[in-house]
């Protein structure tokens, strides 16, 4: 059998400075595995951010063209040529045939045809005016 011996004190030296120089090593290694898979995540991230911001400006654009499209169609002319296309024959209320409302549901006064519907009221007859809103067109410039 083999004695315990002792090393002598400069091999154990060295061999120490070797350990720490391995552990040193073996950290620095890590360190850089750490930010080569940091680097590979951030570039996958960049790539998807990127690919949803293409597809963002698109959805945009088609948005875009969507609502001009729609101001195109809501305007009298197309309303009146689709009216026309369709057969139909409906044409805007006159002046004496439309009720301007507030908000809280109540006629504007001094309104033409607030007074005979009210003189109709008073008469005992049984027709009912026609009510109409007002709608207000939205400007070019919207909000998000």
């Amino acid at each position: 059998m083999r004695k315990n011996r002792k090393m002598p004190k400069k091999l154990s030296v060295v061999t120490v400075h070797f350990m720490h120089l391995g552990a040193v090593l073996v950290t620095l290694f890590a360190m850089v595995i750490l930010n080569m898979l940091a680097n590979s995540r951030c570039a996958q991230l960049e790539n998807s951010i990127g690919a949803k911001n293409k597809t963002l400006r698109k959805l945009d654009e088609e948005l875009q063209r969507q609502d001009v499209r729609w101001r195109e169609l809501q305007s009298s002319e197309n309303l009146e040529q689709a009216l026309v296309r369709h057969g139909l024959s409906m044409h805007y209320p006159n002046a004496s045939q439309t009720i301007r409302m507030r908000r809280d549901g109540s006629p504007y006064p001094g309104q033409l045809s607030v007074a005979k519907a009210e003189a109709r009221a008073r008469s005992g007859a049984t027709a009912t005016a026609s009510v109409s809103t007002p709608t207000r067109r939205r400007s070019s410039s919207r909000r998000r």
